[in-house]
């Protein structure tokens, strides 16, 4: 299993960071892909969130079950349906002084065995990098606040 966690602290309190990731357009915001939302289920307790991404212009469906909703502190995505063979991906709102520690948990594994360990180095760990750069960028505009910390593997 693969694990990153990203890092960063923005000036907003976790109310206004866990409002901004119930809008339907904090998706979108957050994904430098076109995203569409097919059932538009919100941030709650056991909602099965259902959404169509593009990657390398192929359409895919991807269903992740919300869990350990923690509001405003944070909740989780768990892949149902996903291009991953496992995909847990944790959001922390964290209080930090007149701010907020936004950290990112990511554990997954690939499919595929050996190809999928071959694909990982050459492709899905830069894919992922580039992924949560964006995620960053997409957040400091929203919100403002300081350089992250980079990411640990």
């Amino acid at each position: 299993m693969h694990t990153k966690v990203f890092e960063l602290r923005v000036d907003a309190s976790p109310e206004q960071v866990w409002e901004f990731h119930q809008s339907e357009e904090a998706l979108n915001r957050l994904t430098p892909q076109k995203v569409t939302s097919l059932n538009h289920a919100k941030v709650e307790e056991n909602a099965l969130q259902v959404f169509r991404i593009w990657k390398f212009g192929i359409p895919m469906v991807w269903k992740a079950r919300i869990s350990q909703v923690t509001p405003p502190y944070g909740f989780t995505d768990q892949a149902e349906k996903s291009p991953f063979k496992f995909w847990r991906h944790r959001h922390d709102f964290i209080p930090d002084g007149e701010g907020t520690l936004i950290r990112e948990t990511l554990a997954y594994i690939l499919p595929f065995g050996k190809l999928g360990k071959a694909v990982h180095k050459l492709v899905i760990e830069k894919d992922l990098d580039k992924l949560f750069a964006y995620r960053k960028e997409a957040m400091l505009r929203e919100f403002g606040g300081a350089e992250g910390k980079k990411a640990r593997k």
